[in-house]
C-alpha cells in the first residue's frame, strides 16, 4: 500500500545515479525533513524525518543535473514505509517515490528549461512579442505578423487590436504545446 505525500526538507547526500534492467535510469538520495516552530522568540528545530527519495526515467535525468546536497527541495510521490533486515539488525525506512521534484523557492532561485518532446533538447518555442517587448498574451507561435496585430488566432479576424480575453476557465490548450500534461 502506497499513499501520496508532499515533503519539504534538505538534500541530505549527493543524489546517486544508477541503472535499472533494461537501461532504465534512477536516482536515490537521502531527505531531511525538520519541523521548526517557534518558542520564546527563538525558532527551534524538532524531531527530524528522514526519507529515501527515488525518481526514474526523465525525473531521474532531471534531477541528477539539477538538485546537489544541501539544497532545500519539495518532493511529491508515493510514500511506503519498507521492512528491511541487515547483519542480524532490522528496522523500517520510509521512501518516497517522487512524481514530481523542485527547489523550495522561499530559500532561493533557479532557472527552470523546458526540454523540448521530439528531441530532448532545447526549450519551449518563444511566445510572440509586442512592440514594447513584452509577451503576448494567448499568441504563441502564431508569428510576428499576428504578434504585431495584436490578435489571439482565435477570432475570424486576426488584424483585431483587441486580443480576445481568456475565460473563466484560465487559459485554452495550445494543440502544438508537446507537454504532456
Amino acid at each position: 500500500m502506497s499513499d501520496r505525500i508532499t515533503v519539504i526538507g534538505n538534500v541530505a547526500s549527493a543524489p546517486e545515479r544508477r541503472e535499472l534492467p533494461g537501461g532504465i535510469p534512477a536516482i536515490s538520495f537521502r531527505l531531511a525533513s525538520s519541523e521548526r516552530r517557534l518558542e520564546n522568540g527563538q525558532w527551534v528545530d524538532s524531531h527530524t524525518n528522514w526519507y529515501w527519495v527515488s525518481a526514474y526515467r526523465k525525473l531521474a535525468e532531471h534531477a541528477l543535473d539539477s538538485i546537489e546536497k544541501g539544497q532545500r527541495v519539495v518532493v511529491t510521490g508515493r510514500f511506503r514505509v519498507k521492512q528491511w533486515e541487515s547483519g542480524g539488525k532490522s528496522g523500517s525506512s520510509a521512501e518516497i517515490d517522487a512524481e514530481g521534484l523542485g527547489h523550495d523557492l522561499m530559500f532561493g532561485t533557479t532557472t527552470f528549461h523546458k526540454v523540448g518532446a521530439s528531441n530532448g533538447q532545447g526549450a519551449a518555442p518563444e511566445a510572440a512579442t509586442d512592440s514594447s517587448g513584452w509577451a503576448t498574451p494567448g499568441i504563441r507561435d502564431k508569428g510576428p505578423d499576428l504578434a504585431r496585430a495584436g490578435g489571439t488566432g482565435t477570432s475570424p479576424d486576426a488584424s483585431s487590436a483587441e486580443p480576445a480575453l481568456v475565460g473563466a476557465g484560465g487559459w485554452t490548450a495550445d494543440t502544438d504545446d508537446p507537454t504532456p500534461f
